[in-house]
């Protein structure tokens, strides 16, 4: 007859512990290899499209600071976001801010926007969150802005902050004036990388001062600067084309401008 002091039926131990069955951890296993391997499918590796989009994500990559500086459809802003979102990930940063001048021209304004900072800025900074959501997840996002580890900073209220160990990436820099550059700038604690992109073709401001941050970034050597031309355009095959055309419109005018001038400086010397 058995020992009836080896087992109780309230004993702790006999009710409570149940061994894993062993296909259970098999299923708990598989599923977890599922999902990853879907993340992991749905991430699409970043590579670049051309040698000045190459130098870029060189630059990303050694946590310089750049000034990247071209026409629309080039990638400035969304290889900036994913990026920060890869340093993110790998715990390389704590935070990412991004800001954006909030200036349209006066016939596309869109007048008062409701809502808190997040609200009024999102429509602005959809081509950063775009760069961002192909690393990770809405809902890694969504965790990030209620962990304080994404911000967004309008430049009402940049003054007096210091970001340390953060990406800071500032989109539609040609919209910001000398002043405006020099307070984002200066706000650059330790351990960060700031990324500026703008394009000088679409300033919508009497007074951009992009060009003069970016001769001061060269004179001083402060900043990597990455210059995209029309032939970098990766958008698509339709708006490579119309950048191109554009920007042959331009020269074009400014030929025609140089001329005008020569002949106008030309007649002077001979009235004299």
């Amino acid at each position: 007859m058995a020992d009836s002091s080896s087992f109780h039926p309230l004993d702790q131990d006999a009710v409570f512990e149940r061994p894993t069955s062993s296909k259970a951890q098999a299923r708990q296993a598989r599923r977890l290899e599922k999902a990853n391997k879907a993340l992991g499918q749905a991430i699409k590796p970043l590579v670049a499209k051309n040698d000045n989009q190459r130098d870029y994500i060189d630059c990303l990559d050694e946590k310089e600071s750049v000034l990247a500086i071209g026409p629309a459809g080039v990638g400035k802003t969304y290889i900036a976001g994913r990026k920060a979102a890869q340093r993110m990930v790998k715990g390389e940063i704590e935070k990412i801010i991004v800001s954006r001048v909030t200036v349209s021209k006066r016939e596309h304004a869109l007048g008062f926007l409701p809502g808190n900072i997040d609200a009024k800025m999102k429509p602005w900074m959809t081509p950063i969150i775009e760069g961002i959501r192909a690393e990770v997840s809405g809902s890694t996002l969504d965790k990030w802005k209620a962990e304080g580890k994404f911000e967004i900073v309008p430049f009402e209220y940049m003054r007096g902050r210091s970001f340390d160990n953060c990406v800071i990436i500032l989109d539609e820099a040609q919209n910001a004036t000398v002043d405006d550059l020099k307070l984002f700038l200066t706000r650059t604690g330790e351990d960060s990388q700031v990324i500026v992109c703008g394009d000088p073709d679409q300033v919508d401001i009497p007074n951009s001062g992009l060009n003069m941050i970016v001769d001061l970034a060269d004179q001083f050597q402060i900043m990597d600067i990455i210059e995209f031309t029309e032939d970098d355009v990766v958008r698509s095959k339709f708006a490579k084309a119309w950048v191109q055309a554009f920007s042959a419109l331009k020269r074009e005018k400014a030929v025609e401008t140089a001329l005008d001038s020569s002949m106008s400086f030309m007649k002077q010397r001979s009235n004299h």
